[in-house]
């Protein structure tokens, strides 16, 4: 799109909310340098959520704000107001999509003899030098995005938004819609649950 490769130094130093409100002026230059700004963020929070297309969301939220970018009135933070689209949008591409569930390390791999699982694939494609680590660390992704599609779908998006909006918690707060001890609490349970399930990594 137009906007997404344009940079100006000056407006990179720029707030949110600055950008927000030179690109609500007619500055179309502003949402270029905004959406450097978080695009890789908000991708990675959409995949993670469910989004099959992380990209077409994140160019969808854009698109949004192109055409109602006077929606924004500076009630909340432009961040917060920016993950919340990408949310909602995400919600709605995993409901057209449906959910990938992740499958476990011990499941047997289909088409196979029944006796190979996908642990055992895992380290069967790790090249023999510094084998070990590589087959620990692959194991331990793998192990990792079965534990956080298992958290409950509240916790698991409390994590998610920590981890890659840089939100404060009453911000994600407002973001999901509740309090600020809800989402803190939610975090809480959240590695406790993954901290339960990585337990033979540590």
């Amino acid at each position: 799109m137009w906007f997404w490769a344009i940079r100006q130094t000056n407006k990179e130093e720029q707030s949110d909310e600055e950008l927000m409100a030179r690109y609500q002026g007619g500055d179309t230059q502003a949402l270029g340098v905004l959406y450097d700004r978080y695009a890789h963020r908000l991708k990675a929070f959409a995949y993670r959520k469910g989004a099959k297309r992380p990209d077409e969301v994140v160019q969808d939220a854009f698109m949004r704000i192109v055409r109602n970018g006077e929606s924004f009135k500076g009630n909340a933070r432009f961040k917060t107001w920016l993950f919340s689209i990408v949310r909602n949008l995400t919600i709605d591409a995993s409901r057209r999509d449906k959910f990938r569930n992740m499958p476990s390390l011990d499941a047997p791999i289909r088409g196979g003899d029944g006796t190979m699982t996908l642990g055992d694939k895992v380290a069967s494609e790790v090249p023999h030098a510094n084998a070990e680590r590589a087959v620990t660390d692959r194991r331990f992704k793998a192990a990792f995005e079965v534990a956080l599609a298992a958290l409950p779908e509240d916790q698991r998006e409390v994590f998610l938004l920590r981890q890659y909006s840089g939100l404060s918690f009453s911000e994600i707060g407002v973001t999901v819609g509740c309090k600020e001890n809800t989402a803190k609490s939610r975090m809480r349970y959240a590695l406790l649950g993954l901290r339960e399930a990585l337990a033979a990594y540590r």
